[in-house]
């Protein structure tokens, strides 16, 4: 659900500058949306994405719209690596320029009745999207307005499961940016959360999103 745009809205801070590099993590940049942080168990999922190269920092990126992260080996199809099971997904949608929120709108203008209205919207869609799956959604927790790293977000967060496999944790941060939404969606095996629930917290910190963007 959009939260629409309202030019009167005063921005409460910017967004933080970068964390420092955890040990034997990998910083992933996007062109035109910002970076997250992965730790050595996670790896990019295989595919063909375009590259780019900023011209001024000379840092290397991909130049996609959605990419994903899953528990490391499994793009070598090791069968230890299947036996975990996590995603980082982040994605970019565009729409009409100012169609949204700015990155650091005032969440707290806000009132419950409206929160719970966007609780309610996202539920059903999440839950239709779910059946669409054959998952059915096992817990639901009410949708909040949140700040994360200097940026303000809708955090959507439930447990999903797949018939009788292993229930999966999900927690969704759905950042508003003028003519863009930016999601980046968490999730991991419920039964595992002792193995990621550090390094996921981890990744959530290290996110950022770019306030000036390169020509697309």
């Amino acid at each position: 659900m959009k939260i629409t745009y309202n030019p009167s809205t005063t921005a409460l801070t910017q967004t933080m500058p970068l964390p420092i590099l955890t040990s034997n993590w990998q910083r992933i940049y996007i062109k035109n949306t910002g970076s997250f942080d992965l730790p050595p168990s996670m790896e990019i999922k295989k595919g063909n994405y375009p590259r780019y190269i900023d011209e001024t920092t000379r840092i290397e990126g991909f130049d996609v719209k959605q990419i994903t992260a899953q528990q490391k080996g499994v793009n070598e199809l090791s069968q230890t690596a299947f036996k975990r099971h996590a995603r980082v997904v982040l994605e970019t949608k565009y729409d009409s320029r100012n169609q949204f929120e700015e990155l650091t709108f005032n969440i707290f203008k806000y009132t419950k009745s409206y929160t719970d209205e966007l609780n309610a919207v996202y539920k059903d869609q999440i839950t239709k999207d779910l059946r669409a799956t054959s998952h059915k959604l096992s817990e639901w927790q009410p949708v909040q307005l949140e700040r994360v790293n200097g940026m303000s977000c809708i955090h959507v967060s439930y447990i999903s499961q797949l018939n009788q496999n292993p229930k999966v944790l999900v927690h969704k941060y759905v950042f508003q940016n003028s003519d863009r939404v930016h999601t980046l969606t968490l999730s991991y095996r419920l039964s595992e959360a002792s193995y990621w629930e550090s390094d996921f917290k981890t990744i959530l910190k290290s996110f950022r999103i770019n306030t000036s963007r390169l020509a697309d």
